[in-house]
């Protein structure tokens, strides 16, 4: 019986699939970083899923050029109607993804009251540690994310708004002898303070939940939440939302 619903979701670095049945529950998910190979990444994702219970697809608006049938949806209302649906209370959501963040704010009673978001640069943002993954001979972010959350050392200062000056001062860390450890978290120290600098501007925050891929970078996390003295949820989801 075609009783599930498909969630297609291209980005600029990966491709998400999540299918939810009638009672919006979700039964699968997959995440896949397409290198370019979009088509394939996607195809390979659709294989893992039963497409004969699929009774409608939905696909972000950044899909459309991939994606033919189905119902397009904007990106953020995805966000949005995902956050609603796994935490009720949340009062603002902050969607870290490859090239773009933003933080969406809520009134009182719940419903949506503001949008603010970086630059078009795709500096400082999560394609920006893509790149410097691979620099630091990273097998991927993941291994990145992991070695940064595990230092307790120092971090050095790397500069996160400009891909050029964080490969100086990326050299020079290691010349001044920082471990990988401490480079990878300052890295992500200073996606972080991008992040706050350019979106946490009111005081009066509250119910915070982070969705996107790199929400699950938890080094970056735990330093917004220091620079901003905001708890922050996440959830094991929050990539496909």
């Amino acid at each position: 019986m075609k009783n599930n619903f498909l969630g297609i979701d291209v980005g600029s670095v990966a491709v998400s699939v999540a299918m939810t049945d009638e009672r919006n529950r979700v039964c699968h998910t997959g995440y896949a970083f397409h290198k370019g190979q979009i088509a394939g990444t996607l195809l390979s994702l659709l294989r893992e899923i039963d497409i004969d219970s699929v009774r409608a697809v939905g696909y972000t608006s950044s899909s459309g050029s991939i994606v033919r049938k189905g119902i397009s949806v904007d990106s953020r209302v995805a966000y949005i109607t995902a956050t609603r649906h796994f935490h009720p209370e949340v009062r603002s959501l902050l969607i870290i993804g490859a090239e773009k963040f933003g933080l969406v704010t809520f009134d009182e009673k719940g419903e949506y009251s503001n949008y603010k978001s970086n630059s078009s640069c795709a500096a400082g943002t999560g394609n920006f540690l893509d790149q410097q993954a691979e620099r630091l001979n990273l097998k991927d972010i993941q291994e990145f994310s992991k070695i940064a959350y595990e230092n307790k050392g120092s971090i050095p200062l790397i500069a996160s708004r400009c891909a050029v000056f964080a490969k100086t001062d990326l050299i020079h860390a290691q010349q001044e002898g920082y471990s990988l450890g401490e480079i990878c978290d300052g890295l992500s120290y200073g996606l972080a303070k991008n992040i706050v600098d350019t979106v946490f501007k009111s005081n009066s925050l509250s119910n915070v939940v982070a969705a996107g891929g790199v929400a699950l970078n938890k080094s970056v996390i735990a330093h917004i939440e220091k620079l901003t003295q905001l708890r922050i949820t996440v959830d094991e989801l929050a990539h496909v939302y």
